[in-house]
């Protein structure tokens, strides 16, 4: 069970407090099922791994804030992509990349993340750094105003370009209750760049999301060293 606050909207500065079930699949450490995705381990070496990966993400409706009002809604998706991942002791590198195969945004994202873990004796704290790209139809559903949209709203029209959308720091601990029950915490600062911050519907560039989770790990105990 993870729980949480966020923005109402990439862009917004009001924020909403949510929880939702959450869980953690993997099958010999080939296929895996995490929170919205599917993927499969199809290449591994030493610390790395490659393969396939479909993704739910989702759209936006129109009522989560009155600043949307007009723009109509923007449906979930479902994303089709790949991954390449390294992972050592203490640094984990993970470049992602999707497109929409659903017709709601109808746009790809390329993500890349690094993390490491800080040297702190009494709790395991993970430090990563981010960053997403977006191409111009993502970025025209989520942050362009084409003249319908102007009509309806009130805001001028804005188109936005391809682009790094935003760069993120987060910092996340957790704490074995038992071997089977785990909490953990969660804080991020996301800052929207280019288009995306210049975006009419922006209100703050500056993001922030702070969340809070209780696990229960099931199966054997080979299997929960390929959950995490």
């Amino acid at each position: 069970m993870t729980g949480g606050a966020s923005p109402d909207y990439e862009g917004s500065d009001d924020y909403e407090f949510g929880f939702a079930p959450y869980i953690g699949i993997s099958w010999r450490d080939r296929i895996f099922y995490r929170g919205k995705s599917l993927g499969a381990n199809l290449f591994k070496g030493n610390n790395f791994k490659a393969g396939p990966i479909l993704s739910w993400t989702s759209g936006r409706n129109e009522d989560d804030n009155d600043r949307l009002e007009g723009l109509g809604d923007v449906d979930g998706s479902v994303e089709a992509g790949g991954f390449v991942s390294y992972r050592s002791k203490s640094l984990r590198f993970k470049l992602e990349a999707r497109q929409d195969i659903d017709s709601g945004h109808e746009g790809a994202l390329v993500e890349l993340s690094g993390s490491t873990t800080l040297p702190i004796k009494s709790h395991r704290v993970l430090l990563s750094l981010g960053t997403t790209w977006a191409s111009a139809d993502y970025m025209e559903s989520f942050f362009g105003i084409n003249n319908k949209q102007s009509a309806n709203s009130g805001l001028r029209t804005y188109d936005a370009d391809a682009g790094f959308k935003d760069v993120s720091i987060s910092l996340a601990t957790g704490y074995s209750i038992t071997e089977r029950w785990r909490i953990g915490g969660k804080i991020q600062y996301l800052r929207l760049l280019g288009d995306a911050a210049d975006s009419p519907i922006v209100d703050d560039e500056n993001q922030f999301i702070a969340g809070i989770s209780l696990v229960y790990y099931m199966g054997s105990k080979a299997l929960l060293k390929t959950v995490d």
